[in-house]
């Protein structure tokens, strides 16, 4: 697979461009439902801010826990499938009228870049962007290949990167997925990090037995009925699981626990604030990511910054932070019985998953500091924003 490097910047020019702040503006339809994309969007905005940097925000929800100008825009997604024309005529009833709203708002703010997060069924709204208003974009890209069952809209998904300046990929797979798929015009690595600031200090969640934790949107998408399962198939009556999110599967997931007989080992916490879920972090036995498709997630990367053992799918960019044997164990994505075997395994040999844990905390600690990763993505930004302007001009 080509490398895809972070941008390189010469010491010399450091200086020179934090001398030369930029508007900054985050574009997306996830930030109030989405916590991931609300994490990253907070991280990149308050090193912006700190950076000197002017930073505003056109999302979906949340506004007021924005650092900075914010408005408030609801979209009307495209349709998974083309085919479904009820929802695909409402789109193009819909955005006319959002595309405006959208194109002035971006002019009340005057941006020198706009920063593209989650907009993957979004794709007209930023290529409509770029095109009316000429402001350079860089795209987020989160998510690459989607697993085989899942609609994909290959045309669409070129839409998006095309429109792009670059592409600010979060795994060297998502970057080798926008170049070859979307076409891509420029493209780096730029994975998601970590806050070391929350972990100082932090306490471990007070729960009376082990437990392993699993964090995310209750969706399919992020497989935590695999997640019951595997946990039904262990041996170990002694070992919970918790599930710190919401989402729309959380009523079938309680009823598959009744049915595998574990409802009482099973806790939904709902959504957890950051104090809540870095502590769980800490205190988990074992941190789990059995999702079906991803792009790097920061729960993996949040995990292994805590110290805790890692089992995940071997799916999208997961693999290039959780190195199988070295860092944590890595499954075959859909395979309860792979993950309950894994789980055993590391919950039976504690003297390995500490060392796994520890492989892992030093990997994190080296490559994703926010703070570290923050300065190479606003980097990006500045040098997208200047040679725009030396065109324009």
């Amino acid at each position: 697979m080509p490398r895809y490097p972070l941008p390189d910047i010469p010491a010399g020019d450091r200086q020179a461009r934090r001398r030369s702040p930029v508007r900054l503006l985050f574009f997306s339809p996830h930030y109030g439902t989405v916590g991931g994309v609300r994490l990253i969007i907070d991280a990149l905005a308050g090193a912006a801010r700190n950076a000197g940097h002017e930073v505003g925000a056109v999302v979906d929800g949340d506004v007021l826990r924005f650092p900075g100008w914010a408005r408030e825009l609801r979209l009307y997604p495209f349709p998974a499938r083309t085919r479904d024309l009820r929802r695909l005529r409402r789109f193009a009833r819909k955005l006319p009228v959002a595309a405006a709203r959208l194109v002035g708002a971006v002019r009340e703010f005057a941006p020198d870049v706009v920063s593209v997060h989650g907009m993957r069924r979004f794709a007209p709204y930023a290529a409509l962007l770029r095109r009316v208003t000429r402001v350079p974009q860089i795209l987020n890209l989160q998510e690459a290949a989607l697993p085989p069952g899942q609609p994909e809209n290959p045309g669409l998904f070129r839409m998006l990167v095309r429109a792009a300046d670059a592409v600010a990929a979060c795994s060297e797979e998502a970057a080798a997925y926008a170049s070859t798929v979307g076409g891509a015009r420029r493209v780096v690595v730029v994975p998601n990090g970590y806050d070391p600031g929350e972990l100082e200090g932090a306490g471990s969640f007070p729960h009376p037995r082990a437990y392993v934790l699993g964090v995310g949107r209750l969706e399919a998408q992020k497989g935590f009925d695999l997640l019951i399962e595997a946990v039904a198939r262990l041996a170990r009556p002694d070992v919970d699981l918790l599930l710190a999110g919401d989402g729309s599967a959380r009523g079938e997931l309680a009823a598959l626990a009744a049915r595998h007989g574990v409802a009482d080992r099973v806790r939904f916490l709902g959504e957890t604030d950051r104090a809540m879920t870095v502590a769980l972090l800490k205190g988990a036995a074992l941190v789990a990511c059995p999702s079906r498709f991803e792009g790097l997630p920061l729960v993996c990367i949040e995990a292994l910054a805590a110290g805790r053992p890692v089992v995940a799918s071997a799916i999208n960019g997961i693999p290039e932070v959780i190195r199988d044997g070295e860092t944590g164990v890595l499954v075959p994505c859909d395979d309860a019985a792979a993950l309950a075997a894994a789980l055993a395994r590391l919950l039976d040999r504690p003297e390995e998953a500490t060392r796994l844990g520890a492989c892992g905390q030093a990997l994190v600690e080296r490559r994703h500091p926010w703070p570290a990763i923050a300065r190479e993505y606003l980097a990006l930004c500045v040098e997208v924003a200047a040679a725009h302007n030396r065109v324009a001009a």
